[in-house]
This record gives C-alpha cells, sequence and structure tokens, in this order.
C-alpha cells in the first residue's frame, strides 16, 4: 500500500530560500530512488516562512529505505539547513 507524507515545517523568519537550496540535494537523491513517487517541497502562498513537503512512497519500506540512505541525523552537516526550523515539523502520515 502507498504510503503519503505530509510535513509541515515552520523556518525562521525570511529563512525559507536557504532551507529550500540546502534540501534540494536530498530531494533530487531521494526523487531517484526506487519506489519514491512524489517527493516536494512548496512554499505556503500566504505565508513564506511556512514550507509543505509532499512525500509519497509505493510503500513504508520504500520510505524508510530512501529515509536511512539520505538521512543520517541532525549532526550531519548535509543537514545543517534543518536548523532554520522553528520547533518540531508537524507530520501527518496516512496510506493511499
Amino acid at each position: 500500500m502507498a504510503i503519503r507524507q505530509v510535513i509541515t515545517f515552520r523556518v525562521q523568519r525570511g529563512a525559507a530560500q536557504a532551507f529550500i537550496s540546502g534540501f534540494q540535494p536530498i530531494i533530487d537523491k531521494v526523487r531517484g530512488e526506487d519506489g519514491c513517487e512524489q517527493y516536494e517541497l512548496f512554499v505556503g502562498h500566504g505565508d513564506p516562512d511556512v514550507l509543505v513537503m509532499l512525500e509519497r512512497s509505493r510503500d513504508l519500506a520504500a520510505l524508510q529505505g530512501a529515509l536511512a540512505k539520505h538521512y543520517k541525523g541532525p549532526d550531519d552537516p548535509s543537514v545543517a539547513f534543518f536548523k532554520l526550523v522553528e520547533g518540531a515539523p508537524a507530520r501527518e502520515r496516512y496510506e493511499v
């Protein structure tokens, strides 16, 4: 069963472009993974400091495999842009 995740980030005021630039290499890699059907980041129309990531994977194993391969934790220098996030992201997961 396909998995859809909707993750909402609030970044520091004016930091959306820096966050997007930092995230783009990971987005590009995850999109190339087997089982990835969608991995896109959107900027809020009414509030540009709110970003929404839409993810869709063939199944939970594909999603977890891609995340494990490309996200090594908060101390990984390739994900320093996550320090621009205010508070914990809101995560919603759905079976499609």
